[in-house]
């Protein structure tokens, strides 16, 4: 249905009672089909006044002297009559405007029989008593409605199929209440509200259900992603509802989608935040240093342990310490085994956008620090796409597959030889990154940046090196 109710009433009740009545309800988030409100210049009278008949839950009739001399608003009055007697459920809320009981029985004995709402009472009590039919307690689809419109989103009522799937949104995923939940709500998912025993708990639970798919529907859109500049990334969370409180609320979970947030000087409302995060991080791993003289070690460059966790690496001077391969790791994929999804391209498109100006308002010591990482990372190389799966999948070439089938047969640097179908085969992947990243640089010129940076020396090195460690 789209409408709450219905405002059957006589036009010359509008100026001291109805149009008040009607905007107040509509204050109060009820959807209200009053003409003044729902009738556009050319729409057919009739037509319009029968959809909101057949189409709203309740009929609000405003009953006065005014009412009984009309024959239109009587004709309304039938409509939802008949309405109440087909469906066997209560449609009609009566107002009684300026008139008695014995007035109403004149004009019909079964409209006097059901309770009424008294005008004489305010436009405020004749409202809260509305509400009471309109909005009943318990309603956990009118508080999560509530919620949404109050975010500036305009759900429909609730009796729209459109709930049905708000409710599927809401459901559990199998990840939940575990360490692992934050992958069972997909990329920019972060936990839902608990659910309750209250209408409010399980409303809350539902609206954010809805602004969650809403915004993981923006970002794809728009492609939100750990290359975003930071404002734009920033701009997303402000006027996307919902999305603030959630990421205030998660900022584990915003330092996964938007890594970028957390460099210095970029993170606006949210570094404070991050700020604290750190400091958290390095007492903690102060902790753990205390505890196991040797824990994780092995993930720094000098063997020391790391000062800080992964997610705040890019938040901290000195990067925690880490191997740059370890946090180029973590700003592509995040916690890859535990966390949430956050990879949106390939390998090789963020190395395109780290050679990039694109990504020159970054520090250009973390520019470096992620640069070396992706190429100590050593995990770049593409290969052949047949049959694309979506707009940012690569489509192959006759020169696709050189630079593979060449690097997997070389034990040495020196030994590798560019070809002219290699670098063709580089040119078209990076021309391919340039277009769906909206770099500023050809893929030629990708390609003397990428060759430049020797990224396919050090892919040799670390190539051989795995295959040493698969035979010990």
């Amino acid at each position: 249905m789209l409408y709450d109710a219905f405002i059957c009433h006589a036009s010359e009740d509008k100026d001291g009672f109805v149009r008040r009545l009607a905007q107040e309800m509509e204050n109060n988030n009820v959807a209200v089909w009053y003409d003044e409100f729902s009738l556009r210049p050319g729409d057919s009278l009739r037509q319009s006044i029968d959809r909101g008949l057949s189409q709203s839950r309740f009929g609000i009739v405003v009953l006065s002297n005014a009412f009984f001399q009309k024959p239109w608003p009587q004709w309304e009055l039938n409509g939802l009559v008949q309405r109440q007697l087909d469906e066997k459920e209560s449609v009609i809320l009566p107002i009684w405007l300026d008139v008695s009981k014995e007035d109403i029985m004149q004009y019909s004995p079964s409209l006097a029989d059901l309770y009424a709402v008294k005008a004489s009472a305010g436009i405020s009590e004749a409202v809260r008593e509305l509400l009471k039919a309109i909005k009943p307690q318990g309603s956990s689809l009118l508080v999560a409605r509530d919620i949404l419109i109050e975010a500036g989103l305009h759900p429909p009522v609730v009796t729209d199929d459109w709930w049905h799937r708000a409710i599927d949104y809401c459901g559990s995923n199998p990840e939940e209440d575990t360490f692992q939940e934050a992958m069972g709500w997909g990329r920019w998912g972060f936990p839902l509200p608990r659910r309750g025993n209250t209408a409010m708990e399980n409303g809350r639970r539902i609206a954010f259900a809805v602004m969650q798919v809403n915004w993981q529907d923006i970002a794809v859109k728009k492609r939100i992603s750990q290359v975003s500049h930071p404002s734009v990334v920033l701009d997303f969370i402000k006027v996307t509802p919902g999305l603030t409180e959630a990421c205030l609320s998660h900022p584990h979970y915003l330092a996964a989608y938007a890594p970028q947030l957390t460099i210095r000087g970029f993170g606006e409302d949210f570094e404070s935040v991050f700020d604290e995060l750190l400091q958290w991080s390095r007492q903690r791993q102060a902790e753990l240093l205390a505890q196991s003289p040797r824990c994780g070690t092995g993930l720094t460059i000098d063997g020391t342990v790391p000062t800080c966790d992964e997610l705040f690496a890019l938040c901290d001077p000195e990067f925690g310490r880490y191997d740059p391969a370890i946090i180029a790791c973590h700003f592509v994929q995040g916690e890859a085994i535990n966390g949430p999804p956050v990879k949106v391209y390939e390998f090789i498109d963020y190395i395109a956008w780290l050679l990039s100006s694109k990504s020159s308002w970054m520090p250009e010591m973390t520019r470096a620090f992620l640069t070396q990482g992706m190429k100590e990372w050593a995990v770049w190389p593409w290969h052949q796409h047949t049959h694309p799966q979506d707009e940012f999948d690569f489509v192959s070439n006759d020169a696709t597959g050189s630079l593979l089938d060449s690097l997997c047969r070389r034990r040495t640097p020196s030994s590798f030889v560019l070809t002219k179908a290699i670098r063709q085969d580089i040119s078209s992947r990076l021309e391919h990154s340039r277009c769906i990243l909206d770099l500023p640089e050809t893929g030629d010129e990708l390609t003397g940046l990428f060759l430049a940076k020797d990224f396919i020396g050090a892919w040799i090195i670390e190539n051989n090196e795995r295959r040493k460690r698969n035979r010990a």
